[in-house]
């Protein structure tokens, strides 16, 4: 608990100073920056940085901690870009017309990850009969989908609804088994471990999101595997068999202190 409040910590001073903010002291030794406003390239360029400096520290992090920054970090790239767009409707529009055309209606293209993932959730709805968005969606999602905001936002769903079921519940139980199941025979597992080794291919990313995106999805990915095979050894040798343990081994070789490890040490186990 203390390394992540020192993590904690050593980012926001990291995150201010890159922006270039001047600090002061607040009520409880919390940090805070006095008010000094940066173009959004700036702020952009400031991001980056400090994205790298997630990347440097990231073997230093538990997964969970690790995962919550890059969340995080994914907020204010939103709110930066959301912020400049206003900016920009605001100047077009004072040189419009009054009856200019309505704003069209938003779409799952113009949600960030996290609005995303929320979105869904809700229609997924634990995979109920009536369920708007049904397991197959989401399967299909994470096998066929190009862009890694989307494949992360249906891993990140399932992650969620495992983690709210009730294994001493018979109908939980049971549902859960039939996800199992169906995430082996279309080769959603499959397609993880791809992932996990760098041999899936994305597009429709800039730089900055693309880092993002696959480290979260990354994160997520290891959790999906831990939730599935924890308890269970026959389905550990099912994820085995359908590539989890090599694509957990190629991630460790590249993260060789970070979240991998315990994933790894789980899927051996017999």
């Amino acid at each position: 608990m203390r390394t992540c409040c020192l993590a904690r910590e050593r980012v926001v001073w990291f995150l201010l100073h890159r922006l270039s903010l001047p600090l002061v002291s607040a009520p409880g030794g919390v940090v805070r920056s006095k008010g000094c406003r940066m173009s959004a390239d700036e702020a952009l360029d400031a991001l980056k940085e400090v994205q790298d400096f997630f990347e440097d520290e990231k073997e230093r992090l538990s997964n969970g901690v690790y995962l919550r920054m890059c969340d995080a970090l994914q907020k204010v790239y939103s709110h930066i870009k959301d912020e400049n767009k206003e900016e920009e409707d605001d100047e077009e529009g004072g040189d419009e017309e009054s009856d200019s055309e309505p704003e069209r209606e938003r779409t799952e293209d113009d949600m960030e990850l996290n609005e995303l993932s929320d979105f869904w959730e809700d229609q997924f709805d634990f995979g109920r009969p009536r369920a708007v968005l049904p397991l197959e969606g989401l399967i299909e999602t994470i096998t066929m989908d190009i862009e890694e905001k989307r494949v992360c936002a249906a891993v990140r769903v399932l992650n969620r609804a495992l983690h709210r079921s009730k294994p001493d519940d018979p109908a939980d139980a049971e549902r859960i088994l039939q996800w199992k199941e169906a995430l082996v025979e279309e080769g959603a597992i499959k397609e993880c471990a791809e992932i996990l080794k760098g041999d899936r291919e994305f597009c429709g990313d800039d730089d900055s999101n693309h880092w993002m995106h696959y480290s979260i999805l990354c994160s997520e990915i290891l959790e999906l595997f831990t939730r599935l095979g924890e308890n269970d050894a026959l389905f550990r040798t099912k994820l085995r068999r359908n590539g989890a343990l090599k694509g957990v081994e190629e991630y460790v070789k590249g993260q060789p202190l970070g979240a991998g490890l315990p994933v790894l040490k789980m899927l051996r186990q017999q």
